[in-house]
């Protein structure tokens, strides 16, 4: 016996079952109640199975369009199902054989026992005339999928089935999806198919293949299935170092229609985490709105932004993104900005509170080197080169000042600066976190102090000087320091040295060492002086170009040969001065931490991370267009980690972060 039942919308035509039922109680008499406890036993059942199988697609929306049943027996617990990798045991089970038809016009076939459970969902069927499609979203990857396929379980947790049912029926198509893990630096996808098809004894033409993603090629080819043909489409993607198969099969005849929906789906494959490089969550609405309204300054698009903690990005300041700007800082009333266009050698500084454009305040600036504030902050100062001759310890550079806003420059100090500067790194990414370096974690560094000295670098390599503009005296500091945060207070110095971090007081001269695992990258002071917060980057992989069959291309794309890629494990570490203390505050994989800016209220840090160019490389090597390319290149990930939060948040694909040095009262409730 077959019953079917017509739901509109959720609610079932009751009125039409009761009548049915009056009518066999009038001429069945006492016959009637068994009947009606009966369909109410199915009706329960129908209710435990609907809401079961909406809870297992993942779909609790849907809305019933039409059910059927039928009872039936099984001689085991597969219930007329058995799925790959299942144990089954033996047994006889009545119940039910369900269909169940939604609005997304796809076909359900369910198998229960009589009280709705054990269920077994045993294949779907499309009934649109054409196929929808839905994003599926798992631990491991993201990918098209036609919304009536099924999700079965393979027996390997690397390996998920996308089907209409269990089976890999030649009459069906169909595709897994197999997450390899972690491979060899060097490995591409084009070898991947080609081991691939080895392993399966079958082969290809590779002048077929072609690109799909951001970071995937793909080929086909065709196998005997039960006396007719079927198709296949095996694809390989490379992301971040670790490896994923898709395969995709249809029947022969109506393969080249599956296809091009094939191709559909693969251009959406992604990894799970490949829009974050490194270890954290997403920003949310209602996360935003917890987090202090602190001023902060950052670059976003390639532009100055403006906007707040709770607030990211804010409204940009400038309009032409191509632009090389750097060094975004606030003066120490918080309410003047800064930054330097290396693109056009100027220095820029506007009024946040007047809410006008920034204004070009000097030209022909040196812009390895940042602006840096006077402490009442009515001037800035600059490095320039303009009208100095070459002296005899290397080029000799002019420390100039204007009024903030703009005005006439006045000739400071000049210092001896031995150019011994890197050439350009065969690393893309390299670039991108030497333009992140906030003032002070550069090669080059001016500093400003409260008492009118100033402290700059000697050297690239390493080296600083303290200069007193009033007498012309330089003070030689040690010739292993890079970079300079100056603490709070304006006496103590941190810098990058050979023995980690170097601590150095201005007034007694007393150095101090903190010892650090990997390379320091980043420094910067707690708001109260107590702590530094510090970035290390330690080599984890390397990848290599340097085929000559790449050179032609990969100089268009690099921008240098050969190109050679680092991956480095990243940590933020937070130490205490006055003990010595060390905690592991984040840790992640990339490029660089780029900046650091602990907020003025002391509720958290910013940080901006430099992913590795590892994607970019990957990219590359399957063969991507020229918009996979552009999508693939390294750029800033901005991050908050809260006070005591256990993982920091993604707050935007941007850099150079910096506090406006005031706190802001959180608001009454």
């Amino acid at each position: 016996m077959i019953v079917k039942g017509i739901m509109a919308g959720h609610r079932q035509n009751i009125a039409r079952l009761a009548l049915i039922i009056g009518l066999a109680a009038l001429l069945m008499g006492a016959a009637a109640l068994p009947a009606a406890r009966a369909q109410t036993d199915v009706e329960t059942a129908r209710a435990v199975v609907q809401q079961w199988l909406l809870q297992t697609l993942g779909k609790p929306g849907l809305i019933l369009v039409e059910y059927t049943y039928n009872s039936t027996d099984w001689p085991d617990s597969s219930l007329g199902c058995p799925a790959p990798g299942q144990a089954i045991t033996p047994g006889l089970v009545h119940g039910y054989r369900w269909s169940f038809t939604f609005d997304n016009m796809v076909r359900y076939e369910v198998h229960s026992g009589l009280t709705g459970t054990p269920a077994v969902l045993c294949g779907s069927v499309n009934i649109a005339p054409d196929i929808r499609m839905g994003t599926y979203a798992g631990r491991d990857f993201s990918i098209l999928v036609p919304d009536s396929w099924l999700v079965f379980a393979t027996g390997s947790d690397a390996e998920t089935l996308f089907a209409p049912g269990p089976s890999t029926d030649c009459t069906l198509p169909g595709m897994t999806v197999t997450a390899l893990g972690r491979i060899a630096a060097g490995v591409t996808p084009d070898q991947l198919l080609d081991e691939y098809l080895a392993g399966a004894g079958r082969s290809d033409t590779p002048t077929g293949r072609q690109p799909v993603g951001t970071a995937g090629r793909s080929t086909r080819y065709e196998t005997p299935c039960n006396g007719g043909t079927r198709g296949w489409r095996v694809s390989a993607f490379v992301q971040l170092g670790s490896a994923y198969r898709v395969l995709q099969w249809a029947p022969g005849t109506e393969f080249d229609q599956w296809d091009i929906r094939f191709e559909n789906m693969l251009s959406q494959f992604s990894p799970a985490g490949a829009a974050a490089p490194a270890e954290g969550s997403a920003d949310s609405a209602a996360a935003a709105a917890e987090r202090p309204a602190l001023p902060l300054a950052l670059r976003f698009a390639g532009d100055v932004f403006l906007g707040t903690l709770n607030d990211v990005p804010g409204r940009g300041l400038t309009t032409v993104p191509t632009f090389d700007r750097r060094y975004v800082s606030f003066a120490p009333d918080g309410l003047l900005l800064s930054y330097v266009d290396a693109s056009n050698s100027e220095l820029r500084t506007m009024d946040t509170a007047a809410g006008l454009s920034p204004r070009r305040v000097a030209q022909k600036v040196d812009a390895r080197f940042p602006a840096a504030w006077s402490a009442d902050s009515a001037r800035v100062a600059y490095v320039s080169s303009n009208g100095v001759e070459e002296g005899a310890d290397g080029a000799l550079l002019a420390i100039d000042a204007v009024p903030a806003l703009g005005g006439d420059a006045e000739r400071l100090a000049t210092f001896a600066f031995s150019d011994d500067c890197a050439a350009s790194s065969a690393d893309p990414a390299d670039d991108v976190a030497a333009a992140e370096a906030a003032p002070g974690d550069g090669a080059a560094v001016l500093v400003w102090l409260p008492d009118g000295r100033f402290i700059v670098s000697t050297r690239c390599a390493g080296g600083l000087t303290l200069l007193a503009p009033a007498t012309g005296e330089t003070q030689p500091l040690d010739a292993d320091l890079l970079g300079a945060a100056i603490a709070p207070d304006g006496v103590r110095l941190a810098a990058r040295s050979e023995n980690g971090i170097t601590l150095l007081d201005l007034a007694s001269e007393e150095r101090s060492d903190l010892p650090a695992d990997g390379t320091v990258r980043a420094l910067a002071w707690t708001v109260d002086g107590a702590a530094l917060l510090y970035a290390t980057e330690t080599l984890a992989d390397q990848v290599t170009l340097d085929d000559p069959e790449d050179q032609p291309h990969a100089e268009t794309v690099f921008g240098r040969w050969p190109v050679e890629v680092g991956v480095y494990d990243l940590a933020l570490v937070r130490v205490d001065v006055a003990s010595g203390a060390q905690t592991l505050i984040w840790r992640g994989q990339g490029r660089a931490i780029g900046r650091i800016a602990p907020a003025p209220d002391g509720s958290g840090v910013l940080f901006s991370v430099v992913p590795s160019s590892l994607a970019l490389v990957e990219t590359f090597r399957a063969g991507g267009d020229a918009l996979a390319l552009r999508a693939a290149q390294p750029q800033p990930a901005l991050y908050w980690l809260a006070e005591g939060a256990p993982s920091a948040v993604l707050l935007a694909y941007a850099g150079q972060p910096a506090f406006a040095p005031v706190t802001v009262t959180a608001p009454t409730p």
